[in-house]
C-alpha cells in the first residue's frame, strides 16, 4: 500500500470519528441552508477541518479541495474531500452517510478511501493496486440483467432535469430486478465496487461526491464514465458498473431503452 492510500484511509477514519461523535446530537439551529434543498451543519465543517489539518500535516506541499471551505494551495497533487456525504440522512438520523477522500494527480485519481462510520466499513484503492474493504479485496458483481439491482440518486437540486431523470428511472425499474436510492453517492459507488449493487447512475454530482468512488469501481474491475461514455466528469453525470450492466445503463441514460 502506498503512502497516499494510507493517508486517505486515516483521513477518512478521522472524519468518520467526528461524524460518529455528533450523530443524533444536532439541534434545529445547527442546520444551515446553503442552497435550494442543500444543507450543512457544524459537523460537516468540523470533519473537513480535521481531515484537512491531518492531510496537510502529512503532505504540506499538496493542494486541498473540500466541499465546505473550497480549495487551498496550488499543486499537481490535490486532495478532494467530502467530509459528510449524505448530510440529509445525517440530519434525519439515518445511518447511511460517509466520508470520501481522494487524491488527484494532474486531474487523475490515484488514491481514495470511503468510510461508512456507522457500519464500520472502510474502503480504499490505489491506482493499479486493486480495491479493498476492511482489508479484503473486492470486485464488481457479474449477475445477469434480470437479477441486477442498481442504485441511483434523485436530482433534487435540479428540478428542471426531473422529467429526463424520471424517464431514466422508469427504464431502469423495468429493466432491472430493483432500483435503490440510499442517499449518498459515495456509498453507492463503494457498494458497486463491493458487488452489492450491480450499477449506479446519477446526474449533477460534484467531484468530491464521486472521486474516491470512481477509483474504487475501476480498481474493482468496473467502468465509470459520464453519460457520453467519456472520462470527463465535469457535468456531474456518472454511470458506474461492471461491463454488461454498464452497457445497459449507458443505453438507458441515452434514451435508447424506454420500456
Amino acid at each position: 500500500m502506498n503512502k497516499f492510500v494510507q493517508t486517505a484511509k486515516e483521513a477518512a477514519v478521522i472524519g468518520g470519528s467526528i461524524l460518529k461523535e455528533h450523530f443524533k446530537k444536532l439541534k434545529k439551529s445547527d442546520v444551515e441552508s446553503k442552497g435550494i434543498k442543500d444543507y450543512v451543519t457544524y459537523v460537516d465543517k468540523l470533519s473537513e477541518e480535521r481531515i484537512r489539518d491531518f492531510i496537510l500535516s502529512k503532505h504540506p506541499d499538496h493542494s486541498f479541495l473540500g466541499e465546505e471551505e473550497g480549495k487551498f494551495g496550488d499543486s499537481d497533487y490535490t486532495w478532494v474531500v467530502d467530509p459528510l456525504d449524505g448530510t440529509k440522512n445525517y440530519i434525519c438520523g439515518f445511518e447511511i452517510f460517509a466520508v470520501s477522500v481522494a487524491l488527484l494527480h494532474q486531474g487523475q485519481v490515484v488514491a481514495g478511501s470511503i468510510y461508512v462510520p456507522m457500519l464500520d466499513k472502510l474502503y480504499w484503492a490505489g491506482k493499479g493496486e486493486g480495491a479493498y474493504l476492511n482489508g479484503e479485496k473486492i470486485k464488481v458483481a457479474s449477475r445477469p440483467i434480470d437479477l441486477a439491482v442498481v442504485a441511483t440518486g434523485f436530482p433534487f437540486r435540479k428540478i428542471s432535469e426531473l422529467d429526463q431523470y424520471l424517464s431514466m428511472l422508469r427504464a431502469a425499474m423495468i429493466t432491472f430486478s430493483g432500483v435503490r436510492r440510499p442517499g449518498a453517492a459515495a456509498i453507492d459507488l463503494a457498494l458497486v465496487a463491493e458487488g452489492v449493487f450491480d450499477g449506479f447512475f446519477e446526474m449533477k454530482l460534484s467531484l468530491w461526491d464521486i472521486a474516491a468512488g470512481i477509483l474504487l469501481v475501476e480498481e474493482a474491475g468496473g467502468i465509470c464514465t459520464n453519460f457520453e461514455g467519456e472520462k470527463d466528469f465535469s457535468s456531474g453525470n456518472i454511470i458506474a458498473a461492471g461491463k454488461e450492466i454498464y452497457n445497459v445503463l449507458f443505453d438507458i441514460v441515452n434514451g435508447k431503452i424506454k420500456e
